[in-house]
């Protein structure tokens, strides 16, 4: 049985997507405190998908899973799980392209035309370096190839 590496948003972008959600409610009842004439039926529908939309993101943070095993990578969510989109595996052997971007952003390519990025996790580093250790036989690209020369 292999080791899998489970790699979880950072507590910093999760807090940003709460603050989001906070600060799209007060705007919601802060329209609502102006009184019932100056309530207009457009703007508060727009105020309440914002609140709803930032809400679901900050749902869909806290779900993030990003999972590396000696056989491959995969990224998966666990609310889209519940809905019946689960996550799927990208194989090391499959991989033919790794591309970061400003020392942050990882993103993988496989055969296949598939695209897996590996961004805003806790333990970066780690996952890079596995990633890179596992995946030998992709080409470096962005700031991975400056590195190399």
């Amino acid at each position: 049985m292999s080791r899998i590496l489970k790699f979880d948003r950072t507590p910093v972008a999760r807090l940003i997507s709460c603050a989001a959600s906070f600060a799209s409610a007060a705007l919601v009842f802060d329209y609502l405190s102006k009184g019932e004439k100056e309530i207009e039926a457009l703007p508060m529908a727009g105020l309440i998908l914002l609140f709803v939309g930032t809400l679901a993101a900050a749902v869909l943070q806290y779900g993030d899973h990003i999972y590396l095993s000696d056989d491959g990578l995969m990224y998966e969510n666990w609310v889209l799980k519940h809905l019946g989109r689960r996550g799927r595996w990208m194989r090391w052997e499959d991989v033919v392209e790794i591309r970061e971007i400003k020392q942050k952003v990882l993103i993988l390519f496989s055969r296949d035309g598939r695209r897996m990025l590996v961004d805003a996790i806790l333990g970066y580093a780690i996952a890079k370096h596995e990633i890179l250790r596992r995946a030998p036989q992709a080409i470096m690209s962005g700031t991975l190839a400056r590195e190399k020369s």
